[in-house]
Parts: C-alpha cells; structure tokens; sequence
C-alpha cells in the first residue's frame, strides 16, 4: 500500500495580509503575546519519526495540521482586531480607526469547531505524537472560547449591529475576548510549535520516501512548499523590523539565494510533469491523468511567474506588493490542489 500523503499548509499567508494594518496602526511584530519557539526540534520529535520505508497514515497528522491553520486564522483576527481596537481590559478604539474597519477581517469568518473535534478523535490513535497530543488537550478549551467570542464578533460585524447599539454588544464582546486572550496564547502557540517542530522533524522522511518510490511531482512541489515559507519569513522579518510606515526596501541576500533553490525545485517539477511516467506514477486514474496534470502545471508556472515579478520589483526597490501577493496566492492554489489531488 501507498503512502498516505502529508497536507501541507498555507498558514503562513496571514502575515502579508495584516502587514498594511500593523504599519497604519505602528505595531511592527503583531499582538505582543506571541510565543518564541527555542526548542530544539530533535529533542521534541525524537521518538516521533519512523524507518522511511515503512507505510505511514498521515491522517492524524493532517487533522492536526487542520487546527494549526484554524488557530492560524484566528491569530489572524486577532492581530486585525487590535489594529482597530486599543489592547486593553477597557473597549476603547485606535485613534483614527472605526469598528467598521473589521469587516474586511471579519466578514467571511466561520469559525471551524470540527477540526478541533475530529483532532481530538485521533489522541490515542497511532501514531504516538506525546508531546502534541498532550497540548492539543490543552488547547481544547480555550480554542472553542476563543473560537466562539470571534464567531459572535464576526455577526455583530456581518449584520451591521454596531451602527445601531452605539457600540453597546462591541465593548460587551470585547470583554469576553480580552479575558479568553491569555489562556488562548499560552495553549495555542506551545501547540503550534510543536507541531512545527514536528513538521521539520519529518520533513526529509517524507522527501526521501516520495523520491524513492518515483513521486518526483510530490517530491518537488514539497521542496517548493518549504521554500514558500522560507522566502516569507524571510521578507516578513525584515518588515516586521523596519519600525518604517512605509515598505521598506529588502535586503535581497538571503532572497536571492531562496529564488535559485526554488528555480531548481520548479526545474525539477517541470521536467516530471512533462515526464509521462511520473505523472502516471503521481496519477494512476488514466481517465483524470491529462486534466489534473494540465491544471497542476498550469498553477506551478503561475507562481513561478509571479515569484519572477516580486524578486525584480523588489531588485529595484519598487512597489513589490502585489507581486508578493500574487505569488503567494498562486502557491496557496498550489497547495490546494496538492492537498485534494496528490
């Protein structure tokens, strides 16, 4: 049998997204109760990884990695909310910001309670994560809290009652927040670290295994994945640290050095999709073969043109928004399709 695939995530999007807002509001590194992961990765997985050549079931791992983006896009919220909101015990506005400004963030939230329900269902199913079956305990609770202030934030913004009870439910809501914010952050990030750490731990153990068993399409595309987020922490530091209300110009050292590892993975992703072995290796349904590998390659060069146009407008130290944006829309597409076709 197969090897189950491993999902992947595109959590890391969030940050672009709240960058415009933590620079209007300047905040330079999001809510200040953020976690610092120091933990060796090795010591936390230690007894977590497997012989390659075993099969593996990833669905644990994916129905975890389904509360790490959850608890990703609440974070998200979060760091929104407290760009129009003072961060503080009293309910009192930014200077300059309306509570309407939330619906951007707000409006298509649906707060996701499955995912954390159909994780707790693997906790004793193999395989043993200790550790991150220990913290997903913990988060339980403050998760569905959290998760439920956010939900009944999103339909006081969605059906505009803000505008009718001058701001009555707003400070109401605001209380219940600011007392489920601590329980919330010392639970969720010690849970997403680890999952982290638990991540990079198995991460050549699932490259070596799609390499060995000819999966070059999963093989690359995961390459490119880790240099995604790579290339994101990269610019995301470099801005959270510019203390500037403007974006700065990047330092295109480290970047530069990113770019060619992706050009190399996306090399090698373009020569096994246009390998007919490979891709009926990575798509054995003869009938779907041609449509998913069209579809995949399609995706895969868009965000190869689009990392393409970021690194030039960020060479010349122009606008690089956009192109930013877009590559890392095309990746999360990629991603997608990874998940519901690889």
């Amino acid at each position: 049998m197969r090897k189950s695939i491993r999902k992947f995530s595109a959590r890391w999007f969030g940050a672009w997204l709240l960058i415009f807002a933590l620079l209007l509001s300047g905040c330079t590194s999001g809510r200040e109760n953020g976690g610092d992961n120091t933990e060796d990765p090795a010591d936390a997985t230690s007894d977590q990884t497997e012989d390659v050549d075993q099969p593996v079931d990833y669905s644990k791992y994916n129905a975890y990695l389904k509360v790490v983006e959850s608890v990703s896009e609440m974070e998200g919220l979060l760091s929104s909310y407290f760009t129009v909101v003072q961060n503080q015990p009293d309910f009192a506005l930014i200077d300059g910001m309306d509570y309407g400004m939330l619906a951007d963030a707000f409006d298509f939230y649906m707060f996701d309670s499955y995912a954390m329900e159909d994780a707790l269902g693997y906790c004793d199913e193999d395989p043993d994560y200790p550790e991150q079956d220990e913290l997903l305990t913990a988060l339980n609770e403050p998760y569905m809290t959290m998760g439920g202030v956010l939900r009944d934030i999103t339909d006081y913004v969605q059906w505009d009652d803000y505008l009718e009870d001058n701001l009555a439910q707003a400070a109401q809501l605001h209380t219940q927040l600011y007392a489920a914010l601590t329980a919330f952050d010392e639970a969720a990030w010690p849970f997403v670290e680890s999952m982290d750490a638990l991540d990079k731990a198995t991460e050549q153990q699932e490259l070596d295994h799609l390499k060995s068993e000819g999966m070059d399409i999963a093989y690359y595309s995961v390459i490119l994945f880790g240099v995604a987020d790579d290339i994101d922490a990269e610019v995301w530091a470099q801005i959270s640290q510019a203390q500037s209300e403007t974006l700065p110009a990047l330092d295109m050292t480290n970047l530069e050095t990113l770019y060619a590892q992706h050009q190399e993975a996306f090399a090698g992703l373009t020569a096994a999709l246009a390998d007919e072995e490979k891709v009926a290796a990575q798509w054995p349904e003869e009938g779907l073969r041609d449509s998913l590998q069209s579809y995949y390659a399609d995706i895969a060069n868009n965000a190869d043109v689009a990392l393409g146009n970021f690194m030039s407008a960020a060479r010349s130290q122009g606008d690089y928004s956009e192109s930013y944006d877009s590559y890392f829309s095309s990746i999360s597409r990629l991603i997608d399709q990874y998940n519901n076709s690889i």
